[in-house]
């Protein structure tokens, strides 16, 4: 069994950041976990992460993404479980070299689950925009995620490797930017500063949409995307954890007969 911390660069993809442009406004993840190995080829991995992901209209350089003057921050905590194959392992040339090959490649898959707490910075502090209700709808401040990807490893001893991860986040809500369908009745709104929130054009000299103009796109929803090292440090072993494998090494070795050694009769 091995622990390992990690630490690297988040990027978010949704309404405030369709083509990608998030790419270069990255911000950072960290979080720590456990690895179980079951064989040679397959291994589990649970983990507890922090991440914090952001988007903004105005630094897109889009003249309709301008004028509708939306963004978010968000830092949030995701927990995981995954289940990772490993193609190309440390024993893959073994019969060659009669060594350990240091490098390794895996694909993973998992589950898990995802907090939800995007915030506008709106004079000079950062609101909580879940409870405002900006387009007239609650949501959860958790999301179900699929998590999937690929990573590289390097094994430095028998206790130390090192691996560079790239995996996606599928989420199962549109809203990790509070954005997702229309522009409802500000008369509908609860609150002034939700009122403000919601349409933020007029910060820019831009009049409105109008009242069911679309604000989102409901059709896709978010994901971000987590890039990270890995560093892992093996365990020692327990010895009473280790019992069934001494127990079984006592148990072959007094199933094997010792020679017989026949004693010459004495004669008469």
């Amino acid at each position: 069994m091995t622990v390992h911390t990690q630490l690297g660069l988040a990027s978010y993809f949704g309404d405030l950041c369709p083509t990608g442009d998030c790419y270069s406004n990255a911000k950072f993840n960290f979080g720590f976990g456990a690895n179980y190995r079951m064989n040679d080829y397959i291994f589990f991995t649970i983990n507890a992460q922090y991440y914090r992901i952001g988007g903004s209209d105005l630094e897109s350089g889009n003249t309709g993404r301008f004028k509708r003057n939306l963004s978010f921050r968000s830092d949030n905590i995701e927990f995981s479980g995954i289940a990772n194959f490993e193609f190309l392992n440390y024993n893959t040339f073994r019969y060659l070299s009669r060594k350990e090959f240091p490098i390794s490649m895996f694909a993973f898959l998992g589950l898990g689950l995802t907090t939800n707490s995007p915030k506008a910075l709106y004079k000079g502090e950062y609101i909580a925009l879940r409870p405002l209700k900006t387009e007239g709808e609650s949501y959860s401040s958790v999301s179900a995620i699929i998590p999937f990807g690929l990573g590289i490893g390097y094994k430095i001893n028998d206790l130390f490797a090192v691996s560079l991860l790239a995996g996606y986040r599928y989420t199962f809500s549109d809203r990790l930017d509070d954005v997702s369908t229309t522009y409802v009745d500000p008369a509908k709104l609860s609150s002034q500063e939700s009122r403000e929130l919601a349409f933020r054009g007029d910060e820019v000299g831009f009049e409105g949409y109008g009242v069911g103009a679309k604000r989102g796109n409901d059709g896709i929803n978010d994901g971000y995307l987590l890039i990270n090292l890995k560093v892992e440090y093996t365990l020692p072993v327990v010895p009473f954890l280790n019992m069934a494998s001494r127990q079984t090494t006592r148990r072959s070795r007094s199933e094997i007969s010792a020679p017989s050694r026949q004693v010459p009769k004495k004669k008469k």
